[in-house]
């Protein structure tokens, strides 16, 4: 948890940053700076293997401030480039491709691991330094983006007097911060809790993410508006039958039926939640004139505030009564689903 609560706080100083650089720079620069520091800050972790608490928050926050740059300049860059149909293709799209890189990435990774010779600690710091690479050349071919942005001219990167929507859209993120923190941090605690969980974890994983993404990519592209309260309230069914099976039964079954569901709805869950956040981030745009990563920064802060407050009640809670909090965190997490969608009814209806 210590790990988390310092890359969460150091990610959104990472926006902040980025909103200073871009009087500046083009965003397409700031993005490649943001692609090399992410691939620098495994490789520190690698070599450094921290152990202190206060070593391992800061290096967190190490981690987490290009990461910052890094998504910032990202999102930027998808809601200037899609809008309207082309944006549910895209994000349906990388979902896709998302998925199949954690089906695919972490097998060749272990294959790679298992059949070499020599210390697994050189084997694990080679793999990074390719990874590395990888992230490099997509840094590279990110600068060939034929996009332009105009460069940011902000008095100040706060939103004041924010509309009703917006409001709402920071609750939105709020609870969408929560949700999401809660749903990793319980996945690991569940993986750690119950020993020799990993392979059945991982097996069931892949081939429900198979499937999952198999799906946004014949039908992704054909979600609407419409049905995105109808995607929340199927990851709601999904995440609350699971974890109550799981905090009932507590075992090796229970948290395979809870990761196999997670993986399932998660990808359409998150795709209509960013199809959401771009939407009214261009309609506060064009109402109130001001600059597009003004918005993307506050909706930042609000997500990581979400993030953040989990990780700290996490971190109580599994030191006071670590078994009940794995037990029965995660339907939290389910309950949370509805004031979001609440929150997601009350957006669509100030559209």
């Amino acid at each position: 948890m210590v790990f988390q609560i310092g890359l969460y706080t150091g990610l959104p100083l990472g926006f902040l940053l980025n909103s200073v650089l871009l009087h500046r720079f083009a965003s397409k620069k700031i993005f490649f700076f943001g692609c090399i520091l992410q691939g620098v800050g495994p490789l520190l972790l690698t070599l450094l293997h921290p152990s202190s608490p206060i070593a391992i928050l800061l290096l967190g926050a190490c981690l987490g401030f290009p990461m910052g740059l890094y998504w910032g300049n990202r999102n930027l860059l998808t809601l200037c480039a899609t809008e309207g149909k082309s944006r549910m293709y895209f994000l349906s799209r990388e979902s896709f491709q998302n998925s199949l890189a954690e089906i695919i990435i972490p097998v060749l990774i272990g294959l790679f691991i298992a059949r070499n010779g020599g210390e697994v600690s050189d084997r694990y710091l080679l793999v990074t330094i390719l990874a590395f690479g990888l992230l490099l050349l997509a840094s590279m071919v990110s600068t060939t983006i034929n996009l332009k942005i105009p460069r940011l001219r902000l008095p100040s990167p706060w939103i004041t007097n924010a509309s009703s929507l917006w409001n709402r859209l920071r609750q939105f993120e709020f609870f969408d911060g929560i949700i999401t923190a809660n749903e990793g941090a319980l996945s690991l605690l569940i993986i750690l809790t119950l020993l020799g969980l990993e392979d059945a974890v991982g097996g069931a994983k892949s081939g429900i993410a198979l499937l999952a993404a198999t799906l946004m990519f014949l039908f992704g592209r054909y979600v609407r508006p419409k049905d995105y309260m109808r995607i929340l309230f199927f990851s709601f069914l999904a995440i609350g039958i699971s974890s109550l099976w799981f905090a009932i039964t507590f075992d090796v079954p229970g948290a395979i039926f809870f990761f196999a569901s997670l993986g399932f709805v998660s990808g359409f869950r998150s795709t209509s939640m960013m199809a959401v956040v771009y939407g009214a981030t261009e309609k506060e745009v064009a109402q109130t004139k001001k600059d597009r990563f003004a918005y993307l920064l506050d909706r930042e802060l609000f997500l990581n505030l979400g993030r953040l407050l989990v990780f700290f009640s996490l971190f109580v809670c599994s030191s006071l009564a670590p078994i009940a909090a794995v037990r029965y965190g995660l339907l939290f997490t389910a309950l949370l689903h509805l004031p979001l969608m609440w929150v997601l009814k009350k957006i669509q209806k100030a559209k």
